[in-house]
Order: structure tokens, then C-alpha cells, then sequence
């Protein structure tokens, strides 16, 4: 099977003749140090547990789940983890070898998520070791809410982490082999799981997706071994989507008391989105009349590298809770807390919730354009930068209009208000020098008494203010090489007008042949040549609406802006 990993370093495996199953276990290994040994009769060992351990705790499954189950293995979790190849259940031998290597007085317990190759392989090397002698119990992990209807039952997918996080501290305690499976089978009863996937795992022979989801919906009720899910859905907002999965999870669950929460992610998706999905999981529970015991964020049950997330809710006995909340020796396992209420996230400041100044139609249909040319920008910005220029560019403009809108505005209360709102709420480099660029204008216009030659004095004001704070000049391919030619000091441009417009944006698409000498651009190098900077865009999208609101005139200026931010025409 290919790894996908490039021919020189693949090499390295084939040297040590491993496959990409145990490949992934000695990698745990080593992570962990001496707290854990590979076997090459195909399992992974704890080699220091608890003195009081009467049963060993022993599962497995495919790989490309990790840190599913290796990761799970050492103090206070697994004694063995058995791999198989990817997505593929180990084979018996590497079970029944596990098994009996790290058997204690008190027997096995094995650890099964509800997989035909799973449940069929470690039902044959329960038998192997009843044979000589070895007291062995399994418990069946079927947590998934995607196959609640199917006729082999439901899946097992992360509730194995809770169950093994628990379990893990129970057998430490010297608990017996028939107290930890009736336990363990308590903890799956009243756990329940649903995943969702935006993009599928890419396949290890082609590289590709391994399905295609349409643009705009997401896979509902996805498998962690690449399954899709039972239906597709509409793409929802985040609140959206984890408000409706916790409805569901809490319908099959019933009455449920203080639960244990994990967000989960399938490996493609990043830990700030895992971060932001257990908050909106926190806040859903917490409208449903439901206060979380402890929210656990992060990637235990991995399909691959699928962009999605499952979320498992626990209805906890309290009795279980020490266990869960006990300390540990293992590299996957997580370290929960008790989700206080103080803790948690609950609306922010009273200056990020006052509701802004009231502005014009004009000033809100703007901010709506700003949002439809985000992707595009984000587009732009990802050839040069990091992908964000659309989303902090838009979120200036959004801020500045959540006030509502008045029939009562004003340009120059337009402009202050797009000033401050780009000064003070958006991060980075733009948003600052953007509202320092608007603040010079906004001055102006209230000031004078003839808005296109006032607007025109502004930019060229706060186009110096800028270059005196941010250090450009012209040629570093930034918001100054599409303002200089028009509207600077060489510009000679006294007021605003369509021409002002076209020679801004013409020289904003000029960047395209420079080199970028300021920001994260100038890392690239000759890289960025060929796009126009999206900085030196968002300055010449400022100055036609402020053309707009000073001359009115357009001469379908945007289309052309459009055509520059995709790249049409050039």
C-alpha cells in the first residue's frame, strides 16, 4: 500500500521493513519513550502500568485513526494496542499476541469498536486465549448516531476515547475484569456520537479526494474510515451545524444530567476550528437547558486527514467522574477539567457588544459588495500572503455598519465611522493603515464643503500619513503604488472623478509585476509576480465608492474591479 510519502523517505521503511500501521505505532513509541515498546508480532506495550492493575486493557483497530489507540497506551490507559493497515482491522495473531503478552491475574478486557473485522478478529483471539486459560471480556463500542438504523448496529467511533480514558483509571484502581466490563458497557449505553466531513480524506494510492461533496453542503452522519455520510446537507453556519447535532444527540440520549463533551477533530481540520466548534457546542448544550461537566477539544479519533469533526456527548454517572478526571502517562489521551462555568466564553466585553453609530443605505450596500469580492480576495491574498486579506477587509466594513442604517448619515459620519471601525476591530497591518487612510478622509470631508475635492485632499493626506507610519514607497507592490499615481503628490489630482478611478486601479493591477517588499509578500520573493497586490485592490474599491458617494458616477468601474480581483481580462 503507498504511503504517499515521497520515494527517498519511504525508502526508510522498506529499509526496516514496516508497514504504514507499524510505522505509526513505533512513531507513538518513540514519542512516548520507555513508558511503551513496539513488538514485532504486531502490537504496542505498555511497559511500566499501574502496580494495582489486576486486568489489562487491550484494543485496536486500523490505522490512520491516530492518536487512536497507540496513543492511548501507558500509565493510567491501554497495556496493548494491536494496529492494522489503514483503515483495516488487525489480524487475531496480533491480538491474541498482544493479549496474552501483557495478561494480568485478573484476565483481558478488549476494547472493540463495532467493525465486522474488528468484532470477527478479536472474537477469535478471545477464544485462543480462553483456550489456555486466560479470562477474557469484550465490550462493544457502538456510539455512532449516522448507523443508528443499521442492521449490524451502529458504529463505534470517538466514544472509544471516553471509554478508554475511563477505563484506564478504573483498572488502576485494581478493579476487577467483571466490574470494568460492566462499567465499560455502562459508559457506551450512554454515550453517543454524529460526524460531519466538508471535504473527504485524500486516498494514499492516488492522493486524491476520496469522494467529491458538492460545494456548499457537507456530508452528515460521516464513518472515521472515510465513510460518507448517510446524507448531505446544506452548508450551515458553525452554531448552526453544532446546535442541530447536539439536538439530535441529546434526543437519543434522553434525560441527561451534567454530560462529558468531546469535540473531535478527523484530522483536517485545524485546532483553532475544533476550539471554536467546542465553544458553539458549549453554548448549544447550555440553550438546550443542559451544563456540560467538562469539554474535551482536540484530535483523538482521526480518519486520516478528513476535513470534519464528530462531537460525542456522555451522560456521566458522577460516579465516574474521578476516572475521567484522573491523571495519566500516555501521549493521546486527553487531560480534562471540569468546564466551570466562570471559564467559559459568555458574549465578551460591553464595548463588543454596543450596537455602533447608525449609517447610510449607500455605506451598507458597500459593506455588502466588500463581503460578496471576500473569497476572491482571500483567493488573491492566498498567492502572496496567508489567505485573510478578503476576511479582514470585510470584517472593517461589517463593523462599521452594524449600527443599522439611518436616513440621517452623513459622508463624513460614513467615513468616520468606516475609520474607526478598521482602526480599532480589525487586526493585522491593513486594517490599521486602512483606518488611518479613511480617518485623513473623513476629516476633510467634514471640514470642507465640496465632498469630491475634500475626499481627494484626504486621500492624499492620509496616503502620506500612511507611508510615514508603515515605511512604503512606490515599487514595494502595496496600497501606496495604487494611490501615488492618482491621488499623491506626483498624481496631481485635485478632486475625485472617473479618471482618478481608472489610473488607481490600473496602477493597483500593476503590482502584479512587482516584487513584494512589505509584509508577508516579500517573503515570496518573485514567487507573487503575476497576481496584483490585494491591499493596493481594497485602495482603489475605497476610492470608487467614495467616487460614488461624491461624484456618482460608476461607468461599471466595479465590474473591472471584479475582473482584477479574479484575474478575468488579464
Amino acid at each position: 500500500m503507498s504511503t504517499q510519502v515521497p520515494a527517498p523517505l519511504r525508502s526508510v521503511a522498506h529499509v526496516n521493513d514496516i508497514n504504514p500501521s507499524e510505522g505509526a505505532s513505533r512513531a507513538t513509541s518513540l514519542v512516548a519513550g520507555a513508558a511503551v515498546a513496539w513488538d514485532r508480532a504486531g502490537f504496542l506495550a505498555a511497559t511500566a502500568p499501574s502496580g494495582q492493575r489486576q486486568v489489562a486493557l487491550v484494543s485496536g483497530g486500523g490505522a490512520g485513526h491516530e492518536p487512536l489507540h497507540g496513543g492511548f497506551v501507558g500509565p493510567g490507559g491501554l497495556d496493548a494496542a494491536c494496529p492494522g493497515e489503514v483503515f483495516t482491522s488487525p489480524h487475531n495473531r496480533q491480538i491474541y499476541a498482544g493479549s496474552r503478552a501483557v495478561a494480568r491475574p485478573g484476565g483481558v478486557l478488549h476494547i472493540v469498536k463495532n467493525y465486522t473485522g474488528d468484532v470477527l478478529n478479536f472474537g477469535i483471539a478471545a477464544e485462543r486465549l480462553r483456550r489456555e486459560g486466560i479470562a477474557v471480556e469484550t465490550v462493544l463500542v457502538d456510539d455512532d448516531l449516522g448507523t443508528d438504523a443499521a442492521a449490524i448496529g451502529r458504529r463505534g467511533t470517538a466514544a472509544t476515547l471516553v471509554l478508554e480514558k475511563i477505563l484506564g483509571a478504573a483498572a488502576d484502581t485494581g478493579l476487577g475484569l467483571g466490574g470494568l466490563a460492566q462499567l465499560g458497557r455502562d459508559v457506551v449505553a450512554r454515550t453517543r456520537s454524529v460526524a460531519v466531513a466538508f471535504a473527504a480524506q485524500n486516498s494514499l494510492d492516488t492522493g486524491r479526494a476520496a469522494f467529491d461533496i458538492a460545494e456548499g453542503s457537507l456530508e452528515y452522519g460521516v464513518g472515521i474510515h472515510g465513510e460518507r455520510g448517510a446524507q448531505a446537507v446544506d452548508l450551515a453556519d458553525a452554531a448552526e451545524l453544532v446546535r442541530r447535532m447536539v439536538t439530535e444527540l441529546l434526543a437519543a440520549l434522553g434525560p441527561t444530567r451534567s454530560p462529558l463533551v468531546v469535540v473531535n477533530g478527523l484530522g483536517g481540520t485545524s485546532n483553532l476550528d475544533v476550539l471554536n466548534l467546542a465553544l458553539a457546542a458549549d453554548a448549544a448544550l447550555r440553550e438546550a437547558g443542559v451544563t456540560p461537566e467538562s469539554v474535551v477539544a482536540g484530535t483523538f479519533v482521526s480518519a486520516l486527514d478528513m476535513r470534519g469533526f464528530s462531537l460525542t456527548v456522555t451522560d456521566a454517572d458522577p460516579a465516574w467522574l474521578p476516572h475521567w478526571y484522573a491523571p495519566h502517562g500516555t501521549v493521546g489521551l486527553p487531560t480534562p477539567r471540569p468546564a466551570h462555568a466562570g471559564a467559559r466564553v459568555a458574549g465578551g466585553s460591553s464595548d463588543d457588544t454596543h450596537p455602533g453609530e447608525p449609517v447610510s443605505a449607500a455605506l451598507c450596500e458597500f459593506a455588502a459588495r466588500i463581503e460578496s469580492l471576500r473569497p476572491a480576495f482571500n483567493d488573491l491574498d492566498q498567492r502572496a500572503g496567508d489567505g485573510d486579506f478578503g476576511e479582514n477587509f470585510a470584517k472593517g466594513t461589517r463593523e462599521a455598519v452594524r449600527g443599522g442604517e439611518s436616513a440621517t448619515a452623513t459622508l463624513a459620519g460614513d467615513l468616520a465611522t468606516l475609520a474607526r471601525a478598521f482602526m480599532d476591530r480589525v487586526g493585522g497591518s491593513s486594517g490599521p493603515l486602512f483606518g488611518l487612510l479613511l480617518e485623513r478622509v473623513a476629516a476633510a470631508v467634514a471640514e470642507g464643503e465640496q465632498p469630491a475635492r475634500d475626499a481627494a485632499r484626504g486621500l492624499r493626506e492620509g496616503l502620506e500619513a500612511v507611508k510615514r507610519v508603515g515605511g512604503a514607497r512606490v515599487g514595494d507592490r502595496t496600497l501606496v503604488d495604487a494611490l501615488e499615481p492618482a491621488v499623491g503628490e506626483s498624481g496631481g489630482a485635485t478632486e475625485l472623478s472617473v479618471d482618478v478611478v481608472e489610473r488607481t486601479l490600473a496602477a493597483a493591477r500593476g503590482t502584479a509585476t512587482l516584487v513584494g517588499k512589505r509584509g508577508r509578500a516579500s517573503y515570496l520573493g518573485d514567487r507573487v509576480v503575476g497576481a496584483p497586490d490585494p491591499g493596493a485592490l481594497a485602495a482603489a474599491a475605497l476610492v470608487l465608492m467614495l467616487l460614488e458617494r461624491t461624484v456618482g458616477a460608476e461607468a461599471g468601474l466595479w465590474s473591472d474591479l471584479e475582473a482584477a480581483l479574479t484575474g478575468a481580462g488579464q
